[in-house]
C-alpha cells in the first residue's frame, strides 16, 4: 500500500466517530483500502466455507446449504474422482474452511493425511457414514432375490430418518465428524466407494450433510433442515421410480466397463457384471473376457454399459464378440452441468431400454 493510502486510512480511523456514514461510504467505494476483519464482524452472507472432494458432494452440499455456504470442490474440473492427489494449494483450501466433506468408504486416498497435517478448524466429514458399504471385487449378485428384501415404502415408520435408526445426534457435541486417522486405520480398503448410485444411500449422504452445516452453524439449522426435507422427497421420488421401472425390467444383468454399480444393482435386485475392477485401473485378461463374452451370449445380454468421459476400448471390444450393442451409464465420477436427480434419471431411461 502507498504511502499516502496509509495515511489515509490512519485518518479514517482517528475521524472515524466525527465523519460516521461519510467514511464508511468512502472505505466501501475504494476496494484497495479494505481491512481485515475477525471472523465474528464478517458480513452473515458469506457464511460458511465449505470444501468437498466429489462433485456430487458439491452439488448436494449447495442443495441444502443455499447462501449460507459457499461451496467449492476440490478436484478440478475435467478429472475423475479415482486417483485425484491434491496439490499443496488444494490442502491449502481444506485449510481456510470450515468444514470439509469427504466420501469415505475408501475412495479419497488422502484423507488421513489430510487430517494429520490439516493446519486450519475445518470439520472433517465423512458423508457415507452409517452406510452399508459393499466389498469391492468382481463379484457378481446372483439370485438375490431372497435375500433382496428390500422395502421400499416411504411411510415414517419404515423410511424414518429418526436420530435412533441413524443413530445421528444434531448436538454437535455428539455429533463430531472430525474422527482421528488412526480409528479408521484404513478400515475401508477394498470397499466399494459409489455409495452415491443408490438414491438411498444419497439421501443419508445428504442428511450426514445437513447435520454438520447445522452443528458448526446452529443459527441456520432450521434453514438447513427445510432444505433437506425439499432434498429428501426428491430422493424418495427418485428411488419409487427406479423401484417401479426395474421391477418390470425383463433381464436383470447388466454387464458394465467399470464396477462402479453395486449398490444400484443391489438395491433393485439386478446383477452387475463389470469387466474393470473398482477403479476402473485392473485390465482382464483374455480369458476374464472370453467368460464375460460367453456369460453374454449364454444369456441373450445384448447391452454392455459404457460411461461418458471414457474411451473403453476393452468394452467395445467384448461388446463387439458378444453381438451386443453399447450405450452410456453414468457413475456420475466427473462434472456435469447436470444436477444428481437429471444424471439419475437419464440413468433410469437408458436402463429402461436396454433391459425390457
Amino acid at each position: 500500500m502507498k504511502v499516502k493510502q496509509i495515511v489515509a486510512v490512519a485518518c479514517a480511523a482517528v475521524m472515524l466517530t466525527a465523519c460516521g456514514s461519510s467514511a464508511a461510504n468512502n472505505n466501501n467505494n475504494n476496494n484497495d483500502n479494505k481491512v481485515a476483519v475477525t471472523e465474528s464482524q464478517k458480513p452473515k452472507a458469506e457464511g460458511l466455507n465449505v470444501v468437498t472432494t466429489t462433485y456430487i458432494l458439491r452439488d448436494l452440499t449447495e442443495e441444502i446449504a443455499g447462501d449460507k455456504a459457499t461451496v467449492t470442490c476440490l478436484i478440478p474440473k475435467g478429472q475423475g474422482v479415482h486417483g485425484f492427489e491434491p496439490s499443496p494449494k488444494e490442502m491449502n483450501q481444506v485449510n481456510e474452511a470450515d468444514l470439509f466433506i469427504y466420501n469415505g468408504a475408501g475412495l479419497e486416498s488422502f484423507t488421513d493425511r489430510l487430517k494429520e497435517t490439516a493446519e486450519g478448524d475445518a470439520t472433517f466429514v465423512e458423508a457415507s457414514e452409517g452406510i452399508e458399504l459393499l466389498k469391492g471385487g468382481h463379484h457378481h449378485h446372483h439370485d438375490e432375490d431372497a435375500d433382496h428384501d428390500h422395502d421400499h415404502d416411504h411411510d415414517a415408520a419404515d423410511h424414518d430418518h429418526d436420530a435412533a435408526d441413524h443413530d445421528h445426534d444434531h448436538d454437535a457435541a455428539d455429533h463430531d465428524h472430525d474422527h482421528d486417522a488412526a480409528e479408521h486405520d484404513h478400515e475401508h480398503e477394498g470397499m466399494d466407494p459409489h455409495v452415491w448410485m443408490a438414491p438411498e444411500n444419497a439421501e443419508e449422504m445428504a442428511e450426514n450433510i445437513c447435520e454438520a452445516l447445522a452443528a458448526k452453524d446452529p443459527d441456520n439449522a432450521a434453514y438447513y433442515k427445510a432444505n433437506y426435507e425439499k432434498l429428501s422427497e426428491k430422493f424418495d421420488a427418485l428411488d419409487d421410480s427406479f423401484e417401479n421401472v426395474l421391477a418390470k425390467a425383463k433381464h436383470k444383468d447388466i454387464v458394465v466397463s467399470h464396477e462402479a454399480y453395486g449398490y444400484l444393482a443391489k438395491e433393485y435386485g439386478l446383477n452387475q457384471i463389470p469387466i474393470e475392477g473398482i477403479n476402473s485401473e485392473s485390465e482382464p485378461d483374455p480369458k476374464a473376457m472370453k467368460a464375460i463374452v460367453d456369460e453374454m451370449k449364454a444369456k441373450g445380454i445384448k447391452t454392455v454399459f459404457t460411461e461418458p468421459n471414457e474411451d473403453d476400448k476393452i468394452a467395445q471390444t467384448v461388446a463387439s464378440e458378444a453381438g451386443a450393442e453399447v450405450k452410456e451409464l453414468d457413475p456420475m465420477e466427473y462434472e456435469s452441468d447436470k444436477n444428481y436427480f437429471e444424471r439419475m434419471e437419464s440413468n433410469l431411461k437408458i436402463l429402461e431400454s436396454a433391459l425390457q
